[in-house]
Order: structure tokens, then sequence, then C-alpha cells
């Protein structure tokens, strides 16, 4: 429970220091799993054009995992509703019975169709996968998964719905689901 008060203390100063150049915030619920998410543009860092996220996910088991996020995407536009992005997320957090240390680097991509119109949706696929050599600790692997669908509701909020799959194997579990694998339900607020 330590780890949690710090790391979502650590969150909170970050993105009130940097609330002026703050981008959005979203938060994804599902039935036994949060995961709370402030987005930003990589600028904020001195390298601008990607977006850099942190999040903050748990779930009813005590599991506690912090991510850091940088994905290169194009943005969709009506002549290329198809899109994809490349980017790097880290992983830090743990896993509560028995306690397993997460810390992890991985690579991954994302695929997006957008239906442009005057509440614009789209479909994606995003994964990320860190192999036994950027897996530091008690991990031995991450693979994270996220099949979705969102809606712009309005100008400035999006809702969302999907599926996420995280599985962790460490040195005493294999193929862990730190995610229900089910549907989740989601916000996303821009200001």
């Amino acid at each position: 429970m330590k780890t949690l008060h710090i790391i979502f203390l650590g969150l909170v100063c970050y993105g009130s220091i940097n609330l002026a150049q703050a981008n959005d915030f979203e938060a994804a619920l599902s039935s036994e799993t949060a995961q709370f998410t402030f987005r930003s543009d990589s600028s904020l860092i001195g390298w601008g054009g990607a977006d850099l996220g942190f999040s903050l996910f748990y779930n009813e088991r005590n599991d506690v995992l912090g991510q850091v996020s940088l994905m290169q995407v194009r943005r969709a536009s009506a002549q290329t509703p198809l899109t994809l992005g490349v980017g790097v997320k880290g992983y830090v957090g743990k896993i509560d019975s028995p306690d397993q240390t997460v810390l992890a680097l991985a690579i991954g991509g994302e695929i997006r169709y957008t239906l442009p119109g005057t509440m614009p949706m789209s479909f994606y696929l995003t994964g990320h996968i860190a192999p036994k050599i950027t897996s530091f600790s008690d991990t031995i692997e991450v693979r994270d998964y996220l099949l979705g669908f969102q809606i712009e509701i309005l100008p400035q909020t999006i809702a969302f719905v999907g599926f996420r799959r995280i599985e962790i194997d460490t040195k005493i579990f294999t193929d862990y689901e730190a995610d229900d694998d089910r549907l989740h339900v989601g916000v996303r607020l821009t200001f």
C-alpha cells in the first residue's frame, strides 16, 4: 500500500507542476481494475511530437503498476483514416501475493482506424512487449495488449470501451494476468 501512495503522489505532483502544458486525463475502470493516465505532448521532456503518458494501474488483488509511455503516432485525416504508431513503455510496480517486483522496458505499437464525422469514432489495437533482456528484478517478461473503440462525445471529451490484457512472467509466476480480461469503460478529458 505504501508503494501505491508513493506512485500516486509522484503522478499528482508531476501533473500539477506541468498543468499549464497538460493535454488530457483518462480514467478506465472495470469491475476489478482501475487505470488513471495523464497524457501530454513530449515537449515536456524537450522532444516534441510524441504522446507522453504517465499511468497508474491497480486491481482488487492489490497489484500496482506504474507506467511511463512515449508513443509517436501519425494523426488520422480524411485521406488516411488508418494510422500506425510506435513507441516505448516502462513498467514499475509490484504483484502483491507473494511479493514480486515488476520492472521492465517494452517496445510497442498501435494500429488505429478512424471513422471521420461529426462525432469521430475509432477502433484501435495497441500492444507492448518487454522481453527478458529488458526485464529486471523479479520480472522475466511483460505483455500488454489493448483492443478498444472510442467516440468523441463532446469536443474535449472521449468515451471508450475495450479489453486489456496485461500478462507478467516473474520468477514465481508464468502468465500472471494483472488485468481481469473484462470489459473496461472510460472517459478521456482534454484540458
